[in-house]
């Protein structure tokens, strides 16, 4: 009998954040790259949730119902660019991240990826859109 039957379809692993494609995200992916980044970044082997995990899984589920996991996982890079460990604090969780950290970088990235999509709309059309024109003049 074949490895592969037919109409069932491979499972996907929903750890590995840095292939897995954006709309396969979930909580699952969220908690394996901040234990992957805590670990690279601050050298922790075992990733503890802030409060607890249904708490973390909770506000992770909200987030990427609400933001979608493309700007999840900018948003999750900048902050973990940013983040500066404490004695208190030596690691980054996602919980933190999304209670504290999302509202001063999520605007930043909407921000940002609609400038650069201005700035391609202006060159694909060939200099200034009607609209900008018509404010300029």
């Amino acid at each position: 009998m074949s490895e592969k039957k037919a109409g069932i379809k491979p499972k996907i692993d929903r750890t590995a954040w840095r292939t897995l494609p954006h709309s396969q995200w979930n909580v699952r992916t969220v908690h394996q790259m901040f234990a992957d980044l805590n670990r690279e970044y601050y050298g922790v082997e075992t990733y503890l949730p802030m409060r607890n995990w249904g708490f973390e899984q909770g506000a992770i589920k909200r987030a990427l119902a609400e933001h979608g996991a493309d700007v999840l996982h900018e948003a999750f890079t900048q902050i973990f660019r940013e983040y500066k460990p404490v004695p208190d604090y030596p690691i980054l969780t996602a919980g933190f991240a999304i209670s504290y950290r999302l509202n001063a970088v999520i605007p930043r990235i909407l921000a940002d990826r609609k400038r650069k999509e201005k700035a391609e709309t202006t060159v694909v059309n060939g200099g200034m859109a009607t609209e900008e024109l018509a404010d300029w003049l």
